[in-house]
C-alpha cells in the first residue's frame, strides 16, 4: 500500500506534469483577461464567461456556479469521476505509471481509464487489420471515397474483419478481461456466456474526444447489411448525444476561426478537413442535441450547419430548429445542391464551391421560411402565401415555447419573423398566441432562472469566522504564518471543512520540504467541495486585502475566544469545588480551601479583565508581495 507521503509525492508529480491550461483548453476556449484566462464554464450553461484559470497558481474558479480547484478537481467535475480516477487519467495522459494502487481504494466495475485503455488497444488492432492483407477491400473503399492516406492515418481509420470472434480472440491473447469488452461494446454476449464481435465487415472510425481519448467507435458496413452505420453503445466513457466526430483535430482550428462547420457523417467531416476546412466536425449518426450546441459554445461563437440535400437532411434541419431558437448562439444553416452529401460535393465541385455554400448560409428562421416557400412552389396568390405563413408559424409553435423566453429574446424573434413574412411583429405575436391557444404572456419580466451558484456552507460561530479570515490571508500570503503560529489553532473552529483546511495549511507550512503552493494544497484533498471552499476562501481574502489589519482582528478574536473558554473552565471548576460549611472538615482544610477559592476568584477577575481589555496584537511588519499567492516565501538573508 502506498504511504501517505509517497502518495502526496506521486500526486505532486502528476500535477506538475499536467499544466492546467493544457487540460482545460481541451474543453474550453480560453481568452486572456489580465494575468488570467477566461472562458465559458463547462459545468453549467452560461452566455457570459465567468470561468477563470490562473496559470501562475494552476487553479480554476467559476464565479457563476462556484466550482473551483486544481487540475485534479477539474477532471473530477468534467468527467464525473472520483479523485483516484482523475489522478489515473492525468497520469496516463502524462505517461506516468501508477505501479501500485491501494487495495482499499479499488472499486467494483470498470473505470473510465480501463475503458479508454481497451479502446486504445482496439483502435490499434483495427488499424493493423486495415493494413493487413485481409483489409484490401476496406482500403479499396477508402480509395474509392477519395480519402487520402494522410487523412486515413490522421483519423486512425481501421477495419473490423468479417469473422464472429476475430477481435475477441485477439483480446484474449492480450489478456483483456471479457467484462471490459462488454463494457466498451466491442463484444456482445451469447446465451451460453461466450462473446462475439460487435463490429464485423466494417470500416472503423475511432471517436476521439477533446482530451485525445478514444471513447468509442463508428462502423460503416462494407457488405449488404441493413444497419449501414453502427456506433458503440453508451458507456461511462461514451455518449453519442454529447460527442462530436473530429473534435480532437478541429479544436485548434476553432481558436482561429471562432466558427465550427457541422456536418452529418464521418466521411463528410474527414473530407472537409482534408480539403482545408479543419474546423469541421460531425454528429455521430444521431439528431443534433442541445448538448452538441453547448459543447461547441465552449470553443466557438458561431456554427454553420451543412445538411444533405436529400429528404433526411431536410428532416434534420426541421428537428434542429428548436435548438437554434432556445440557444443564444449564432447558428446558420445551408445545404449542398444537386442531391449530394458534403463529401461528394467537395470531390465533384471542389473547396471553392463548398466555401460558396458556406457563405450562402442563412439564419435558422430564414432558412426554414425559404424551405416552406419552396415546398409551396413559390406561392404567388394571396391564398397560397397565407398557407405558407400558417405552415411556418405552426412550425415555430411546434418547435419551441416562446412564452418561456425573456421579453427581449422573444421580441427579437418576433421582429425577425415579422421581417421575413412582411407583417408587423404584433400581428405575428397575435397569430402565434392563437395557434398555441394560450393567453398572452405577461409583459413583465418573468422569474429569473434558478441560480446555480453554489451556496458555501459557512459556519457562523466566532471561531470559524476568525479562522475564515486567517485562511483568507494565508492562502494568499503564507509568509504571515510565522507571525500568528502560536495563535493558529484549527480546532477553534466548529466547521469541519475549515478545520481540515487549517490542519493541511499548518502541516504544509511547517514542513520545510513541502511545496508551498495553492495547487499543492488542493492536491491534498479528494473532495471537490473542499477544493471549491479553498478557492472561495482564497478569492475572498484576495478581494478583501488589507492583510495585516485582517490578521490583527482575527487574532484578537481568537484570543478573546480562548479567554472566554478559560473563564468558563475556571467558573465550572469553582462550582465543582464549593465546600459546604457543615462538611468543611478541619479548620486547616477549610483555610486551605478558602485560599484556593480566593486564588481561583482572583484568576477569574484577571481573565475577565483581559477579556474586556485584551492587548493588541503586535504589529505585523512582514512586507507584502502583491499577488504572490500561496507560494514559498523568499528566504531571509
Amino acid at each position: 500500500m502506498i504511504g501517505q507521503s509517497t502518495a502526496h509525492q506521486l500526486t505532486d508529480r502528476i500535477r506538475q506534469a499536467s499544466d492546467i491550461m493544457d487540460v482545460v483548453s481541451a474543453y474550453v476556449t480560453l481568452r486572456r483577461a489580465g494575468r488570467n484566462f477566461k472562458g465559458l464554464c463547462p459545468f453549467h450553461n452560461e452566455k457570459t464567461p465567468s470561468f477563470n484559470v490562473a496559470p501562475d497558481k494552476q487553479t480554476f474558479k467559476c464565479f457563476g456556479c462556484g466550482a473551483g480547484g486544481d487540475v485534479f478537481k477539474f477532471v473530477q467535475l468534467r468527467e464525473g469521476v472520483d479523485f483516484l480516477e482523475a489522478r489515473a487519467i492525468l497520469a496516463n495522459r502524462a505517461g506516468i505509471n501508477l505501479e501500485e494502487r491501494s487495495s482499499g481504494n479499488e472499486r467494483e466495475g470498470s473505470s473510465k481509464l480501463d475503458l479508454e485503455r481497451v479502446n486504445q488497444w482496439a483502435s490499434r488492432w483495427f488499424r493493423s487489420q486495415l493494413l493487413s492483407q485481409q483489409g484490401k477491400a476496406a482500403r479499396d473503399y477508402i480509395d474509392a471515397r477519395n480519402i487520402s492516406a494522410e487523412s486515413s492515418e490522421q483519423f486512425a481509420i481501421g477495419f473490423a474483419p468479417g469473422g464472429w470472434t476475430v477481435l475477441t480472440a485477439a483480446a484474449r491473447q492480450a489478456d483483456i478481461p471479457q467484462p471490459l469488452l462488454l463494457a466498451t461494446g466491442l463484444a456482445k454476449p451469447r446465451e451460453d456466456g461466450s462473446l462475439y464481435d460487435a463490429f464485423r465487415d466494417r470500416l472503423i472510425f475511432p471517436i476521439v474526444d477533446a482530451m485525445g481519448r478514444t471513447v468509442g467507435f463508428g462502423g460503416r458496413t462494407l457488405v449488404n447489411d441493413d444497419a449501414k452505420y453502427l456506433n458503440s453503445p453508451q458507456s461511462a466513457l461514451f455518449d453519442k448525444s454529447r460527442c462530436l466526430y473530429g473534435l480532437a483535430t478541429a479544436k485548434d482550428a476553432f481558436r482561429e476561426s471562432r466558427n465550427a462547420i457541422l456536418v452529418e457523417g464521418y466521411i463528410d467531416c474527414i473530407m472537409a478537413q482534408q480539403h482545408g476546412f479543419t474546423h469541421a466536425v460531425a454528429t455521430l449518426g444521431t439528431a443534433l442535441t442541445v448538448e452538441h450546441i453547448r459543447l461547441l459554445s465552449r470553443y466557438v461563437d458561431s456554427v454553420t450547419l451543412v445538411f444533405d440535400s436529400d429528404e433526411a437532411g431536410q428532416r434534420a434541419a426541421d428537428s434542429s430548429l428548436p435548438l437554434f431558437l432556445t440557444e443564444r448562439m449564432d447558428v446558420r444553416l445551408t445545404n449542398v445542391p444537386e442531391g449530394k452529401d458534403p463529401a461528394d460535393f467537395l470531390i465533384s465541385a471542389g473547396p471553392e464551391a463548398f466555401n460558396a455554400v458556406l457563405t450562402s448560409a442563412l439564419g435558422a428562421l430564414e432558412f426554414k421560411w425559404k424551405q416552406v416557400v419552396q415546398r409551396c412552389h413559390g406561392p404567388a396568390s394571396p391564398l397560397d402565401r397565407r398557407r405558407a405563413v400558417e405552415e411556418f408559424l405552426n412550425l415555430i409553435v411546434r418547435s419551441t415555447d416562446l412564452g418561456a423566453f425573456d421579453p427581449i429574446q422573444r421580441g427579437l424573434i418576433l421582429n425577425q419573423v415579422g421581417k421575413l413574412l412582411g407583417v408587423p411583429a404584433d400581428e405575428v405575436n397575435r397569430q402565434l398566441r392563437l395557434l398555441a391557444r394560450r393567453p398572452s404572456p405577461s409583459a413583465s419580466v418573468g422569474p429569473a432562472a434558478p441560480s446555480v451558484k453554489r451556496q458555501a456552507a459557512m459556519s457562523r460561530d466566532d471561531g470559524s469566522a476568525a479562522m475564515t479570515d486567517l485562511l483568507g490571508v494565508l492562502l494568499n500570503e503564507p509568509q504571515f504564518y510565522e507571525e500568528i503560529a502560536s495563535e493558529f489553532d484549527p480546532e477553534i473552529s466548529a466547521d469541519v471543512q475549515l478545520r481540515q483546511i487549517a490542519h493541511a495549511v499548518r502541516e504544509m507550512t511547517c514542513d520545510e520540504h513541502c511545496e508551498k503552493s495553492l495547487a499543492a494544497l488542493l492536491g491534498r484533498f479528494e473532495s471537490v467541495d473542499i477544493a471549491a471552499r479553498i478557492m472561495d476562501l482564497q478569492a475572498a481574502g484576495l478581494c478583501r486585502g488589507n492583510y495585516e489589519a485582517t490578521l490583527r482582528g482575527a487574532v484578537a478574536r481568537l484570543r478573546q475566544i480562548k479567554e472566554h473558554n478559560q473563564l468558563a473552565h475556571i467558573t465550572a471548576g469553582l462550582r465543582g469545588k464549593a465546600i459546604p460549611v457543615e462538611s468543611a472538615g478541619t479548620s486547616n482544610d477549610a483555610d486551605s480551601a478558602a485560599d484556593d477559592d480566593r486564588s481561583a476568584r482572583l484568576a477569574v477577575t484577571e481573565v475577565a479583565r483581559r477579556v474586556s481589555h485584551f492587548a493588541a496584537h503586535k504589529h505585523l511588519a512582514t512586507p507584502l508581495t502583491a499577488g504572490a499567492g500561496f507560494q514559498t516565501p523568499p528566504s531571509a538573508e
